[in-house]
């Protein structure tokens, strides 16, 4: 009969990580519990398939929030095949929302963790993540715009100036944690572009329907009231935001309370709000972009397909992934090559569908 590993943990008195960190020669496991593991494999009669790498391979966490966005979850999808390709093992926790799945990957012997949250998660080893672009220091102001995607321009004597991060890439991945910034995302720029193109066909009252909880809906809130372009007219821009739930009720509910607030066009950061909000308009008898027009943020493939289909914020996807990817190899030493002092800057693009129109007069 096969033994299990399950049966190992439970005759060494240790957890399931333990007897796989002992297996897989990776992460830190006192002398005593490894030969504990050892004797209860002895005992049992269990013997590691011939099938499986002999050698210790690193294991790297790739987490996206425990509710991600579309694109959020397809950039850990980009970054953890790649990670694979290059010899690692990835594991895929959920992140900021519960500390457990990270907690369980670190003591299973995660060396890293790879992530595209906005938000510091204090983690005990590198962690690896994009930013917002208001964070930058002073020195990474100037920076040159290629397509969609900007790459900022070497700061002042060369020097890294990722004020977020405790260590630069290049550092050794060993114990204790450091925030170290692969890429930055320009939210006041995309938003100042979907401002631009809603401004241009005549929208002024123009509201945002987002998460009611989450480091992207933060920001995206912070820039909405910088970027509105009727925040000097002495308006209250909070009565048009609208915080909800990450659901298709909380989009159809908000996209309601917005057009009652006046609201002639609305920014929404969830697909499913967004197909929430055409479905909540519908019920009314209202039409997009008819009677309202709507701007998503992030694009998939079901964006193509809504009635209309959806004018989106789009981003950078293979560009975001294969900056995470690029810094993990460079902070693990499995990569030389040299990293950019600042991290590359990634603003949304505008894909204009159908979903927006001019503003009724």
């Amino acid at each position: 009969m096969k033994v299990t590993l399950d049966e190992v943990a439970a005759r060494a008195g240790v957890s399931l990580a333990t007897v796989s960190r002992v297996l897989g020669r990776r992460g830190a496991v006192a002398e005593a519990t490894r030969a504990k593991v050892l004797e209860a494999m002895h005992e049992l009669g269990y013997s590691r398939s011939t099938l499986l790498h002999d050698a210790p391979r690193r294991l790297v966490a790739v987490g996206a929030p425990g509710n991600p966005e579309h694109w959020q979850v397809q950039v850990c999808t980009r970054v953890a095949k790649a990670l694979q390709d290059h010899g690692l093992l990835v594991t895929r926790p959920l992140v900021e929302t519960d500390p457990e799945p990270l907690r369980i990957a670190i003591d299973a012997g995660a060396v890293a963790l790879v992530t595209p949250t906005l938000t510091s998660l204090h983690t005990d080893i590198p962690c690896i993540r994009v930013d917002e672009q208001s964070a930058t220091t002073s020195d990474e102001l100037g920076r040159q715009v290629t397509g969609g995607a900007q790459t900022d321009g070497t700061a002042a004597g060369g020097t890294a100036t990722n004020a977020a991060a405790a260590r630069e890439p290049g550092g050794p991945a060993g114990p204790g944690g450091a925030d170290i910034i692969a890429a930055r995302l320009d939210l006041g720029g995309g938003m100042t572009t979907a401002f631009e193109h809603l401004r241009a066909i005549g929208h002024r009252r123009i509201g945002l329907i987002c998460n009611d909880s989450g480091e992207l809906a933060v920001q995206l809130i912070r820039r909405f009231l910088a970027e509105h372009p009727a925040r000097n007219l002495g308006l209250t821009l909070e009565d048009w935001i609208a915080r909800v739930p990450k659901s298709f009720s909380g989009g159809s509910r908000a996209v309601l309370e917005l057009k009652d607030a006046t609201c002639t066009a609305v920014i929404v950061q969830s697909a499913l709000q967004l197909h929430g909000a055409l479905h909540g308009l519908r019920n009314r008898h209202l039409q997009v972009p008819r009677d309202m027009s709507i701007v998503g943020f992030g694009d998939s493939p079901t964006m193509k397909f809504t009635g209309p289909p959806a004018t989106v914020l789009g981003l950078d996807l293979e560009g975001l992934s294969n900056a995470l990817v690029a810094a993990t190899l460079n902070t693990l030493r499995i990569s030389s090559t040299g990293l950019p002092t600042v991290p590359p800057v990634f603003r949304p693009r505008l894909i204009a569908r159908t979903s927006t129109t001019a503003a009724r007069q």
